[in-house]
């Protein structure tokens, strides 16, 4: 593994790659990424707006596909979002044909956008040809994990054929008939997606943050693991000893208890899968997905996984439990500034034991933002 303090090779992340045009480079290379924008529950028969990245999108499913766009229409800047999905079967109320296609129409002129994002109908010219500008950029998306992620660059193949930055997370345990996977409700924190990942893999501050829940002051050691890192993940295994608790299927609460392995991986950018093995064979699964609704601003997406305590009537319990570990947490991770990772690396002390996985992720992001420079500087 890479030391922050290392010389940095071309391409590679030295010191200070997350400096202030660092930060921006990363958050603009990072477009290129898949994003969660919502789940996929929410997004019904009507146009659902969403912030990603600092702009503002409509996402909306156009007959068996979701797409993503602007959240205004080119005519007047309405937004699409008030409008709504027209299934494109039937003719006009003024007699124009069926459009032949899903639109998603403005509620301020009637005007039809296509799955291309082509304006199909204009109804104050009705039967006239149709200028060509009249057209929105449609953004990739899809559908993965009970989620809908947005690719707001999707490279030169378009929407129809993106290469991003980072496939989307694997997810093995998703759709298990074993086990019973609930969503935890989704929030947003004044910090960037990066501080939340963080927070989420440091495993050093339970002892102190989560106190009788998740560690014990009077053992603060961090157990020994060793962080494996290929060009997507980030992961190790660490054994946690932590209070037993009847949400884990444990059967004495307050005692100490082995989890062991407990395995974390990192899904590159901003996804996270921790796996633990319980005891009884039992298997406790906490999927969290990171998106930037602005540089200072983040939502998480959470599912959670469980092979034991089957019956829906035990859901509350746990979604209460992880309720109580992120309240815990949130003020911790918004107090942090820069709410971005530091513009300067070494201004920040690392420890490399506790610290290794954070490091590592670091090094990652200050990967691309290196590489975004190089590119950047290369075409200038």
């Amino acid at each position: 593994m890479s030391s922050l303090g290392e010389a940095a090779l071309p391409g590679e992340a030295g010191p200070n790659d997350l400096d202030a045009a660092g930060e921006a480079a990363l958050d603009q290379a990072l477009r290129s990424a898949w994003m969660p924008v919502c789940q996929s529950g929410e997004l019904t028969d009507r146009p659902l707006p969403i912030r990603l990245a600092g702009e503002t999108l409509v996402v909306a499913r156009l007959g068996d596909t979701v797409a993503a766009f602007p959240d205004l229409c080119v005519h007047r800047g309405t937004a699409l979002s008030l409008g709504w999905v027209d299934p494109g079967t039937s003719p006009a109320p003024d007699g124009s044909p069926a459009t032949g296609e899903a639109c998603l129409v403005c509620p301020y002129h009637g005007w039809s956008y296509g799955q291309s994002g082509e304006v199909k109908r204009i109804p104050a010219v009705h039967g006239r040809a149709i200028p060509r500008r009249a057209r929105i950029e449609r953004y990739a998306a899809t559908e993965h994990l009970g989620l809908v992620w947005v690719l707001l660059e999707p490279g030169p193949g378009g929407w129809e054929h993106p290469a991003p930055l980072y496939p989307l997370p694997e997810a093995p345990w998703w759709g298990d008939p074993s086990l019973r996977t609930i969503p935890i409700t989704t929030y947003d924190w004044k910090c960037s997606p990066a501080r939340r990942i963080e927070n989420f893999i440091d495993f050093s501050h339970f002892p102190w943050v989560h106190e009788g829940i998740l560690g014990d002051r009077a053992k603060p050691l961090s157990p020994d693991h060793v962080v494996e890192s290929s060009e997507t993940t980030i992961s190790f295994q660490i054994a946690l000893e932590e209070p037993q608790t009847s949400v884990k299927g444990d059967v004495a609460p307050g005692a100490k208890v082995q989890r062991d392995p407990t395995t974390y991986t990192v899904h590159l950018p901003y996804s996270v899968t921790l796996d633990q093995q319980l005891p009884e064979g039992n298997r406790f699964v906490l999927f969290m997905a990171a998106s930037p609704l602005s540089s200072k601003e983040t939502r998480t997406f959470t599912w959670n996984a469980r092979s034991y305590r089957l019956d829906p009537s035990n859901d509350t319990e746990l979604a209460d439990f992880q309720r109580l570990i992120l309240d815990q947490d949130q003020p911790i991770t918004e107090s942090q500034r820069p709410e971005a990772l530091p513009v300067d690396l070494s201004a920040e002390l690392h420890i490399a034991w506790p610290d290794q996985a954070s490091i590592e992720f670091r090094r990652h992001l200050g990967k691309v933002a290196a590489r975004a420079r190089l590119t950047e500087s290369a075409s200038e």
